[in-house]
């Protein structure tokens, strides 16, 4: 509910602070006629939570139609600590914190009320900068490199060239488009600013229970132990009673042929 009561606030102060922006933004196009300003800016802010926070700017930027070019959240671990709850079961407490990167490409026109916007989000600002840069005169010297080089090329056109005349003529046009692209990317970047936005929140203590992977704790208590091994040591005994009872015919073989050598003893002595 909090979510959303900030959204609505950063909304209604981005969309009212645009209307007077989009006005101010006409009247200086038409002042300056061919001014090339290239607005960037950077902001740092602490949030409570950098997830939530990173969510709904990014719902705010297609709200003002612009593009989160870069994202990327991460959560830092500064400390962790097991807890051994019974043989069984631990629980694990970890301090972390998480913090997010942002590069918001939003237009020109938007770029201040929507920093102003991100002012609600977070618990107060780090860091808030912005630079503009006058690409004015170098826009203005491509463009007129540029036809100047396509002058050159219309020239030639008539000439029989050599082939190196050729090759030049074909580096000439590629430098042609080169600029052009140039300048294509400075009216972007006059039409679109860069924001880059980093979020970060106070560490946080996670708590989970969890079961113990250390296989040394699995002990069964002594007791169970030694009534086992009674067990065991009875199984044992029984079992070698049972193996000497099915020899009995050999015991029995054994018994009469000791009776018989012992008999043929007592004769030879009586007869000595």
């Amino acid at each position: 509910m909090k979510a959303k009561s900030l959204m609505m606030l950063a909304g209604i102060v981005l969309f009212g602070a645009c209307k007077g922006r989009s006005d101010y933004a006409t009247t200086d196009s038409v002042n300056t006629g061919s001014a090339k300003l290239v607005k960037t800016a950077d902001m740092r802010i602490k949030v409570k939570n950098v997830q939530q926070v990173a969510e709904q700017v990014s719902k705010l930027t297609q709200l003002c139609g612009g593009i989160v070019m870069h994202h990327t959240m991460k959560a830092n671990v500064v400390s962790n600590q097991d807890l051994q709850l019974s043989n069984d079961s631990i629980k694990k407490l970890t301090v972390y914190n998480t913090d997010a990167d942002l590069v918001i490409k939003i237009p020109t026109a938007y770029i201040e009320p929507f920093m102003d916007s991100l002012n609600h989000f977070g618990t107060y600002v780090d860091q808030r900068q912005m630079d503009i840069e006058d690409r004015s005169i170098d826009y203005l010297s491509t463009k007129l490199k540029a036809e100047n080089r396509q002058a050159s090329v219309t020239l030639r056109k008539n000439i029989k060239l050599t082939q190196g005349g050729a090759d030049s003529i074909l580096a000439l046009k590629d430098d042609i488009v080169d600029k052009k692209i140039s300048n294509l990317k400075t009216d972007d970047a006059v039409e679109y600013s860069t924001i880059t936005l980093n979020l970060y929140q106070s560490n946080t203590i996670h708590a989970e229970t969890v079961a113990n992977d250390d296989l040394s704790n699995y002990k069964t208590p002594i007791s169970t132990r030694a009534g086992l091994a009674f067990s065991q040591g009875w199984s044992l005994f029984s079992g070698i009673v049972i193996e000497l009872l099915n020899l009995w015919v050999f015991i029995i073989a054994a018994a009469i042929i000791w009776y018989a050598v012992i008999l043929y003893r007592r004769k030879r002595k009586a007869v000595v």
